[in-house]
């Protein structure tokens, strides 16, 4: 009783802490998620309120280039626009005469108009939004000769370690459009805002969002509050819980050099098997749990706010770093991918090349895989950039080839000596309704050209025998391996013989 009654004032200060954690995790929970979902969607709705107009602008603009005859001419324009847009995910024409084309296929558009009615469209003059279950669907324009269509692709949840955690509802005009997919846990609202045009935004978050959010956080305050005591926990907690928006956050990845390469084998077939030739790098963001984060939720971010140079400077860095302790041959590569402003800098070509002199690497060994992500604005800088870059051995490659027929534009202009077949022909190799036109056209015109070709996306050894079959060179895929970090990419080259003369096991796998 004594030894209570001595040390009744610091127990009861214990228990009143205890006390206050418990019953104030609820309102921190609430102050911390809305602080953090308050900074995040000024940087969110900027990226999507751009990509929107971007894409009503892009289907006026392309209304009037088209002849609406579904050639060629018209096919490229679609592409074009399809290419330069994240967002959208398929675009097609409609003539009055009934053909249809889209931009995979120009004698038969390959999904039909979607019914809908009358209070599932938002009309803007010409322009028409057509909605499905609240959600965005269709954007359309018509006129005499027919109808253009996009077809989007709802945007990526930027919880993305955390999926159907939050929802977002914007009012256009009047109505609600849904973005994000929910599940059927119950929801609060978080955030209300007006983000001008008339559009307005409500987003929504679960239980499990809230964990996510600031789980952690609010653990971490209980703690400090039964430690120290309610009132210097609180102060704690609140300068602790200073966070930055997704700009600020990346700026400090790239600080804390964060963003880490993964290395995705390239193969060539050799004598029944396959050896590894080459690898691409992927860059991921390690998040602080220790989760990596997929570039497509912070590239297109990096490239809006001017931080993907810096990303891609880097990522050389490191790339270099671990390349400088292998023992290759001198026909290995390692590609990095490069957005178009990159190349247009007048210092980058010398500013590689230096750095491949001070780490005592062969230019050959270095690889650049151009993005097209962004359009390039100054061709010609480009063009003065990589022929310096490739008169010293380092090869120029073209992503994505064949998403879209603008791509092939560049070939004619810049010195690229490789193009890398997209996934999406790659993917329906093997199925009864495959159709190799488009795949077999790339192929023709790389043969014509005198290109590599490197086919990425390959899962099955069905997909790898046809495209070895139709002459491809090199392959890229989980079915070769998945991108893994440095250390686990290392490990498999030393397992693997790299000689020229000794390709490795047809067992494709890798853990």
């Amino acid at each position: 009783m004594d030894w209570l009654k001595k040390h009744s004032k610091a127990l009861t200060i214990i228990f009143v802490s205890i006390l206050f954690a418990y019953f104030s995790q609820a309102a921190v929970s609430n102050w911390l998620v809305q602080k953090k979902i308050r900074e995040d969607v000024s940087v969110l709705s900027q990226l999507y309120t751009e990509l929107y107009r971007q894409s009503f602008e892009q289907m006026r603009t392309l209304s009037d280039q088209l002849l609406f005859r579904c050639d060629n001419d018209d096919i490229e324009l679609m592409s074009q626009v399809k290419t330069s847009n994240i967002f959208i995910e398929y675009v097609d024409l409609h003539l009055k005469n009934g053909r249809s084309c889209s931009i995979y296929n120009n004698e038969k558009a390959g999904r039909a108009l979607m019914d809908f009615s009358p209070e599932n469209q938002i009309a803007f003059e010409k322009v028409s939004l057509i909605l499905r279950d609240s959600q965005f669907e269709e954007m359309r324009m018509q006129n005499e000769k027919g109808v253009l269509r996009f077809v989007f692709q709802q945007p990526r949840n930027f919880l993305s370690n955390c999926d159907k955690c939050l929802f977002m509802v914007t009012n256009v005009n009047g109505r609600d459009i849904t973005l994000y997919e929910r599940n059927s846990l119950p929801y609060r609202e978080i955030f209300e805002g007006d983000l001008g045009n008339n559009v307005g935004v409500k987003l929504f978050i679960n239980k499990d969002g809230v964990e996510y959010l600031v789980g952690h956080l609010v653990d971490l305050f209980s703690i400090l509050v039964v430690l120290i005591g309610a009132l210097i926990a609180i102060g704690v907690e609140l300068n602790q819980s200073d966070r930055k928006g997704l700009s600020g956050l990346l700026n400090e990845a790239i600080e804390s050099n964060a963003l880490i390469p993964f290395y995705q084998p390239i193969v060539r077939p050799v004598d029944g098997g396959y050896r590894i030739v080459g690898a691409e790098v992927l860059v991921r963001w390690r998040s602080s749990n220790g989760e990596y984060i997929p570039p497509d939720t912070f590239i297109p971010l990096a490239e809006q706010n001017g931080s993907i140079d810096k990303i891609t400077d880097q990522l050389v860095d490191n790339v270099l770093h671990h390349i400088k302790t292998l023992k290759l041959p001198k026909s290995f590569f390692v590609s990095v991918n490069v957005s178009p402003s990159y190349l247009e800098k007048t210092d980058t070509a010398a500013k590689l090349l230096d750095k491949m002199a001070e780490n005592g690497l062969d230019p050959h060994l270095l690889s650049l895989e151009i993005t097209e992500r962004t359009k390039f604005g100054d061709l010609s800088k480009a063009a003065i950039c990589i022929e310096t870059l490739t008169e010293k051995g380092i090869s120029i490659k073209l992503d994505d080839c064949g998403t879209g027929y603008g791509a092939f534009s560049y070939l004619h202009i810049l010195n690229i000596d490789t193009i890398k077949i997209d996934r999406m022909f790659v993917d329906g190799i093997g199925l009864e309704e495959f159709k190799n036109t488009i795949l077999d056209s790339i192929l023709a015109f790389a043969r014509e050209s005198k290109l590599h070709v490197v086919a990425e996306g390959i899962e099955t050894k069905v997909q790898a025998d046809y495209l070895i079959r139709a002459g491809v060179e090199m392959l890229q895929g989980s079915y070769f391996g998945d991108p893994v970090p440095f250390d686990v990419f290392k490990k498999r080259l030393t397992e693997e013989s790299l000689d020229d003369d000794f390709p490795f096991s047809t067992n494709a796998s890798i853990s």
